[in-house]
């Protein structure tokens, strides 16, 4: 039979039927190796030239006997080896003090002793009964030199020399069992550890595959909803200059701005996510009017409560400086996630947003009358994907990331959040944040409108994207600005290289995803062409935000790269500039 085969055999066969503690690890080995050692210590005591010992070797066996019951009873592994160990010394002791002292051949199973602990619970162990052995083999060796044991008995040679050979091969075969096993464990061991790593490696494989499809899915979602957020808040831009001496419609219109900025923030947090999760969401500081931000945060709910019987107001104190330096969307965003929770869990009563001066600088509060908080939910309040109770996912919607997203911004911009909350009576969460007056800023940052030098010249553009609605708004923006030029549309790269070289065109817009051709081969072959009218500006206009998807076209040979959803006034004022700088000339080819 193999090695193979034996052991398959041995764990198949042998060890289900050992006792429950028995079955695991090392535990086998240990309970094997303990039944060889007292069948050995009976074998023995047949061939034992001393009558006399044979009822301490019996002693011996039932002890063990007894210390395999102990570990079945759930005493701990080191404790009972330590106790077999105790056991073992102090019979060899017994025996060879009636067996002729330092030269009795059982003296050399004390040499068994040491090596057990050493591979079972450790090498201190192991070397503190090697300690142990070294006494006893002293004291042996001194009681046997000043003569105080009991006079030894005359034998017949034969007997001893067979028993002296038994006793030695024995303990022969023992050490080199005992570190054999332990190889056989580390190899085992060693081949499970390396099968782990194999199965650890293969997932975190799996792991990076799903991160890159992750990345890829929110980016792909991003794009998807720039994109149409690019015609909403274009139209709505070109939009008020055609009401702007309507009140009532500028207001719908500021409204529909307001909404949309929010939602195109939101938009820009599922890009920010991922982010967040490994730590690289940043802040972009800017100085803004502090109470107008508060406002705009506060009023996006207010269409909302009309139909509610609710007070919803604000209160800024006096005392609140006017211009602050900080991340201005951010601060948006945890002011409106903090208010629609708060509305979110109050039917009746009032929700306040509270904002005043405190002493590491502005304190920000939304106070309710809802459902509150249980006791026992609230230290775990701000984790993710927390719902205080089973059922609030179920009555009030929500995903549990608001509070926690809520917290993370908090400490990006250098604050501090927290709440007080009682059961059935409201809730109030606050947070500071460092903020000090500023000074106004010199001028409005922003695109401004401005007359343009060349909007009576006939220039011919090219609009290039997928999306109608897209190539409609920058037509139009175009249009408004040169009424005299002439846009033709194309709806992905290939259509464009065509009309690209059967006439001439002052610029170009490039969408970047695009089916069929994208706009990356499509500047490149556009850069790559030479042709009587010479090289056209090109300029992307995209909805995607990944860092090397945009050095990527950029490198394809862009004269300017401009964010869906892009203002028009910012569109018009880009083109201007090109258009005065003058299209840089194909050099000449060779030959």
């Amino acid at each position: 039979m193999s090695v193979a085969r034996l052991k398959d055999w041995v764990q198949r066969v042998w060890v289900p039927k050992l006792p429950q503690a028995f079955q695991q690890g090392k535990m086998p080995y240990l309970f094997g190796f303990e039944v060889v050692v007292i069948l050995t210590a009976f074998g023995s005591a047949l061939l034992d030239p001393y009558p006399q010992i044979t009822q301490s070797v019996i002693v011996f066996c039932l002890m063990l006997t007894g210390q395999l019951v102990l570990i079945a009873r759930g005493m701990p592994l080191n404790r009972a080896i330590h106790l077999a160990c105790t056991i073992g010394v102090c019979f060899l002791i017994h025996a060879t003090w009636a067996a002729g002292g330092v030269h009795s051949p059982r003296l050399s199973w004390l040499l068994i002793v040491p090596v057990i602990p050493f591979y079972i619970i450790g090498p201190r162990a192991g070397y503190g009964w090697l300690a142990v052995v070294f006494a006893a083999q002293l004291l042996m060796a001194f009681l046997t030199d000043r003569g105080w044991l009991a006079p030894a008995q005359t034998l017949d040679t034969d007997a001893l020399t067979l028993f002296s050979f038994f006793i030695l091969s024995v303990a022969s075969l023992i050490l080199l069992f005992v570190p054999l096993l332990y190889d056989r464990q580390y190899q085992i061991a060693l081949r499970e550890g390396r099968a782990r790593q194999k199965e650890l490696e293969n997932k975190q494989a799996e792991l990076l595959q799903a991160l890159e499809m992750r990345e890829h899915f929110i980016a792909s979602v991003s794009h998807e909803l720039r994109t149409p957020m690019n015609a909403i808040l274009g139209f709505s831009s070109l939009l008020t200059k055609e009401v702007q001496h309507k009140p009532r419609a500028m207001e719908i219109l500021d409204h529909t701005r307001q909404s949309a900025d929010h939602l195109l923030t939101v938009i820009n947090d599922v890009l920010d996510y991922s982010q967040f999760l490994t730590g690289g969401l940043t802040a972009h500081a800017e100085t803004f009017e502090l109470r107008e931000t508060v406002r705009h945060a506060f009023d996006l709910f207010t269409p909302r409560v009309q139909s509610m019987d609710l007070n919803y107001r604000c209160e800024i104190a006096d005392d609140v400086p006017q211009w602050v330096r900080t991340d201005r969307h951010r601060l948006m965003q945890i002011l409106v996630n903090l208010l629609g929770n708060a509305l979110k869990f109050t039917h009746q009563g009032e929700v306040v947003l509270r904002v005043q001066c405190h002493s590491t600088g502005v304190q920000f509060s939304v106070q309710d009358t809802g459902i509150g908080i249980a006791l026992h939910d609230q230290p775990r309040i701000f984790s993710r994907f927390m719902q205080a109770q089973g059922d609030i996912q179920k009555h009030y919607g929500g995903n549990g990331l608001g509070l926690a997203i809520t917290q993370g911004l908090v400490e990006l911009l250098e604050g501090e959040i927290g709440f007080d909350s009682t059961p059935g009576q409201g809730s109030r969460f606050w947070f500071t944040l460092p903020l000090q007056a500023q000074s106004p800023p010199a001028s409005v940052k922003g695109p401004v409108a401005r007359a343009l030098q060349t909007a009576d010249q006939a220039w011919q553009f090219l609009v290039v994207d997928d999306h109608r609605l897209n190539r409609l708004l920058v037509k139009q923006a175009l249009k408004n600005a040169w009424p005299n030029s002439v846009v033709v549309e194309a709806e992905n790269g290939a259509n464009a290289l065509t009309l690209w070289r059967a006439q001439r065109f002052d610029l170009v817009f490039m969408d970047m995803l695009m089916p069929v051709m994208d706009g990356v081969q499509a500047t490149q072959a556009i850069r790559q062409s030479f042709t009587s009218h010479g090289l056209a500006p090109v300029i992307g206009l995209t909805a995607n935000v990944n860092p090397q998807d945009l050095a990527r076209f950029k490198d394809a040979g862009l004269s300017a790269l401009l964010l869906k959803p892009f203002d028009p006034v910012q569109l018009c004022n880009e083109v201007e500039a090109l258009l005065l700088r003058g299209a840089p000339r194909a050099p000449v080819p060779p030959g």
